[in-house]
């Protein structure tokens, strides 16, 4: 019995110093005037109408990211340009689709069934090629939450003014246009993508906690450190349901992101907000996934 208590304590011994030990690393980005990156956000959206999948839709952007410096009040400035704009709408049960392919700018319009949706496609087209190439500011506070976004708004104005606003159909695609991209929704897609980054020095096992937003409400994520290989650090991000009484639904976050451990940004992260009705009164559900990419170049 001696002998076992001696082993088993020894143990405990050598586990306790294995966690005490424990390598707690800095997530905290610091970057570099001139320093130049690639910037992908794709979002993956299936429409549910009466407990029906009903709509699919792939949006996808690429954004040079050149970093100016930082303001006078400490504020990261990073100037970014549209580089790629792949959207992509289906309705399952009609195979009418939308959308704008930067790699081939008339892939939509061609097969455009019918002139309302070869108008509808025509306009995304135009749009899309007056936003690439396009360039707008991100402001990054120094605990890294984008604080604001400026020059969308105007880029956006200036290319649907190119399309002749006086059409009245251009005029309605305009209105539908100013809402879904702006200076806010894209400081949304940057602040997302950097929501991660912690306060303090963290390592396996540890946990911390945002106040962060599903589309349809706000949410606390958690976020768990579940592993290190080589050079990433892979983080567990998750909620508890919550829910929006409005429309009666519940919804809820959970995914996985993979971050440099030597700089701490962002590597790629792939994230589900998942919807659910509640007491049936709900008519339409929309389950999103985002996947964030970045590069250094």
């Amino acid at each position: 019995m001696t002998n076992k208590s001696t082993v088993l304590l020894t143990g405990l011994i050598f586990f306790s110093t294995i966690l005490s030990a424990q390598v707690k690393r800095t997530i905290m980005p610091v970057l570099a005037p001139g320093e130049q990156y690639v910037f992908r956000n794709t979002a993956i959206s299936d429409i549910h109408d009466e407990g029906v999948r009903t709509i699919n839709q792939n949006f996808s952007t690429s954004w040079f990211l050149r970093v100016i410096g930082k303001t006078s009040e400490g504020k990261l400035m990073i100037r970014a340009t549209y580089l790629k704009i792949n959207q992509r709408t289906e309705h399952l049960f009609t195979h009418d689709l939308t959308g704008f392919n930067s790699d081939d700018f008339n892939e939509f319009v061609v097969k455009s069934i019918g002139d309302e949706l070869h108008t509808q496609n025509d306009h995304l087209r135009k749009l899309g090629e007056g936003m690439l190439g396009k360039s707008f500011t991100v402001y990054i506070n120094p605990d890294w939450r984008v604080e604001n976004v400026t020059g969308v708004d105007t880029l956006v104005n200036v290319a649907l003014e190119s399309m002749g606003e006086d059409d009245p159909a251009v005029k309605a695609f305009g209105k539908t246009t100013r809402v879904t991209v702006n200076n806010e929704e894209i400081r949304k897609i940057f602040d997302a993508a950097f929501s991660y980054i912690p306060e303090e020095e963290v390592g396996v096992g540890d946990k911390w906690y945002k106040d962060d937003n599903h589309h349809v409400g706000p949410l606390r994520a958690e976020y768990t450190v579940k592993a290190e290989e080589g050079n990433e650090m892979e983080i567990a991000v998750s909620s508890a349901t919550a829910v929006n009484n409005d429309i009666q639904a519940s919804y809820s976050r959970k995914g996985t992101i993979h971050v440099d451990i030597k700089t701490g940004l962002l590597l790629r992260s792939s994230v589900k907000d998942d919807m659910k009705p509640r007491a049936g009164n709900i008519t339409r559900l929309v389950v999103r996934t985002v996947k964030n990419e970045l590069q250094k170049k």
